[in-house]
C-alpha cells in the first residue's frame, strides 16, 4: 500500500499464486506451518513477535531462570525483564497504539488461535501430528490435473498469454511451487471445515467506521455487505488490489456490494487527481467502470492524452468529457471521498472498509473472506 503520512503496522500477506519472475521458496517444518497459516491471514514473518506476545512457555525459551542479560553499576537487567521489553516494543510496533489495529490484530490473531486448536484437537484424534494430518489433506485434495489446470488458468504469468499460443509446459520446480500454493488454500479450506464442525464462535466485536457509502457501486442496494474502497489511479497496489476486489464479487453473487471512493495520493502521484476528476466525468455518462477498468490497465499513462483515448475507447461522448474535465466539474465530488476518507482514518491506498471493518493494502482474497464469511453469518442469524 502506499502511504502519505506514515504507514501503519504491516498486513497480512498470505501465500500469493507463484510465477515465473517470484517463485515460491520450499516449504518444511516451521516454515511449511507458516505456510499453512499463511493461508489462513497469519503474519509468518511476525511469529516471534506474537509468540513473545502472548507467552513463550520454558519449554520453547532457551533463557536459563534468573539469567542475566546486563550490568549498570550496581543494578541489574535480567533476561525476562528484557523479553518483557520486547514484548511491549513488538506490540505497539504492531499497533501503533492504533485501537482499531489493536482490535484487528486480536481478531486475525484470535481466528488463527482457534485454527490451530482445532487441527491440534483433529491430528490428535487422528493420532499423527498437525504437519502430517495437513500433507494428507493436501495430497488428497490437490491432483496432478488441479495443478495443470491451474497452470492453464493462469498462464500470463508463467509466460504465455491466456487464450494465445500454449506456454511451456511446467517443468517440476514449477508444478511443486503451485502444489504448494493450492495446498495451502486446501489446508485453509480444511481447517474452516473444523470451524463449521465445531461451532466456533467469536465473541469479540470489531471495530466498525460508519460513514455513508455513497458512490459509483457494483451489486445490489441490499446485499448484505458492502465494500468501500478508497483509491488511487496511481497507485501500484491498488492495481494489484483490482483483480482480488473483482474475484471477491464474482465469488459472492448478489452477497457483496462494492462501492468506490476517490483517494488520490497528491503528494506522491501528480497524475491521480486527473484521473479521478476524469473517472467523475465518466460516471456523467453513466460509463464509470469501464473508464475505471482502463485507468487501472493504463497502459498508456495517466496524462491528458491518454484519458482522452481511455474516454473514446469506453464509448464517452468526447466533446461532453472535454467541457467535463476543463470545467473540473469532478473536484468538489473528489474533495468529498478525500474528506470522508481521512475523518475514517484513511492515510493510505488501498484502504478497504467490509460493513465498516478496516482491511489496508492489496490484500490476498484469504483476508476478504474471513470478513465476509464472518459478516455473512452474522446476518443469517
Amino acid at each position: 500500500m502506499e502511504a502519505q503520512t506514515p504507514p501503519e503496522p504491516p498486513q497480512p500477506q498470505s501465500p500469493q499464486p507463484p510465477t515465473a519472475a517470484q517463485p515460491a521458496q520450499p516449504a518444511a517444518g516451521s516454515a511449511r506451518r507458516g505456510l499453512w497459516f499463511g493461508a489462513l491471514g497469519a503474519v509468518a514473518g511476525l511469529a516471534l513477535g506474537y509468540a513473545l506476545h502472548w507467552g513463550v512457555s520454558a519449554a520453547q525459551s532457551p533463557v536459563r531462570p534468573g539469567e542475566i542479560a546486563a550490568r549498570i553499576g550496581g543494578d541489574e537487567i535480567s533476561v525476562a525483564q528484557l523479553d518483557r521489553y520486547i514484548q511491549q516494543q513488538l506490540f505497539e510496533r504492531e499497533t501503533g497504539g492504533d485501537a482499531n489495529a489493536l482490535s484487528e490484530l486480536r481478531l486475525r490473531e484470535l481466528d488463527n488461535l482457534i485454527a490451530e486448536r482445532l487441527l491440534d484437537a483433529e491430528a490428535e484424534r487422528r493420532g499423527m501430528s498437525r504437519d502430517d494430518m495437513l500433507d494428507s489433506e493436501a495430497a488428497a485434495m490437490v491432483s496432478s490435473a488441479e495443478v495443470q489446470r491451474f497452470y492453464e488458468e493462469n498462464r500470463e504469468r508463467f509466460g504465455g498469454a491466456a487464450g494465445g499460443p500454449a506456454a511451456p509446459e511446467p517443468g517440476p520446480a514449477l508444478r511443486r511451487q503451485i502444489r504448494r500454493y493450492l495446498g495451502a488454500q486446501a489446508a485453509r479450506r480444511f481447517a474452516e471445515s473444523l470451524r463449521e464442525q465445531a461451532g466456533a464462535a467469536v465473541l469479540l466485536e470489531a471495530p466498525r467506521v460508519q460513514f455513508a457509502a455513497g458512490g459509483p457501486s457494483l451489486g445490489p442496494a441490499a446485499a448484505k455487505v458492502t465494500i468501500v474502497e478508497f483509491s488511487d489511479y496511481q497507485c501500484p497496489y491498488c492495481r494489484q488490489a483490482e483483480p482480488i476486489v473483482q474475484q471477491v464479487l464474482r465469488e459472492y453473487p448478489g452477497q457483496v456490494r462494492l462501492v468506490f471512493r476517490h483517494f488520490p495520493l497528491e503528494a506522491i502521484h501528480p497524475l491521480a487527481r486527473g484521473a479521478s476528476e476524469a473517472a467523475h466525468c465518466a460516471a456523467e455518462q453513466g460509463n464509470f467502470w469501464q473508464f475505471h477498468e482502463q485507468l487501472f490497465a493504463a497502459r498508456q499513462g495517466l496524462e491528458a492524452p491518454s484519458l482522452l483515448r481511455y474516454a473514446e475507447g469506453a464509448g464517452l461522448d468526447l466533446g461532453d468529457f472535454r467541457a467535463c474535465l476543463a470545467a473540473r466539474r469532478g473536484a468538489a465530488q473528489v474533495d468529498a471521498d478525500l474528506a470522508e476518507g481521512r475523518r475514517a482514518g484513511v492515510n493510505s491506498t488501498p484502504t478497504f472498509f467490509v460493513n465498516g471493518r478496516r482491511l489496508q493494502g492489496a490484500l490476498p482474497i484469504a483476508e476478504f473472506r474471513r470478513i465476509i464469511e464472518a459478516e455473512l453469518r452474522a446476518a443469517e442469524g
